[in-house]
């Protein structure tokens, strides 16, 4: 399966530059990375759970909005912007940039700003994004899991899909 945006998005400029300012910002992070193999892991848990509970997706559109869910964090760190809501500037410029068509850009910026928390209001593609998120983190073999502020309800302790 071709994934066209995806990799658009991925070859694209503005995110290669926003990309290579993360990874610099979180170079000595002890806790989990905002990284192309958590952007990955996001995507395919998605497309599992999607298949798992029925929902519909479109691949392209969940790998996309994978891509860019935490492209945010630069200006998070930076001006203090809640990444959810930066990341969807950032994304709409990439977005445009690749010439996204306007249906699938609404959807990729709709899964970034519903990433961070569940909420009935939120489309079924919405939730199972938001929870894919969650379960991507690899709580039970993080060496700093004892110094993270997640609480314990929220943080992974065994292998789940």
């Amino acid at each position: 399966m071709e994934l066209e945006l995806t990799n658009m998005i991925l070859k694209n400029r503005e995110y290669q530059r926003v990309l290579s300012q993360l990874r610099e910002m979180e170079a000595d992070r002890l806790f989990c990375r905002h990284d192309i193999p958590h952007f990955l892991d996001v995507a395919r848990i998605t497309v599992i759970l999607c298949n798992d509970w029925g929902v519909s997706c479109d691949r392209d559109i969940v790998y996309s909005a994978a891509l860019l869910h935490d492209i945010g964090r630069v200006q998070e760190q930076q001006c203090g912007i809640p990444h959810d809501i930066a990341g969807q500037a950032v994304a709409d410029i990439i977005l445009s940039d690749i010439g996204c068509p306007d249906d699938a850009k609404k959807q990729i910026i709709g899964l970034i700003a519903s990433h961070r928390s569940a909420s009935p209001k939120k489309s079924q593609l919405e939730q199972v994004f938001c929870e894919a998120d969650k379960r991507s983190r690899q709580c039970y073999s993080c060496a700093a899991e004892a110094l993270c502020n997640w609480s314990g309800d929220k943080k992974n302790h065994d292998i789940e899909v």
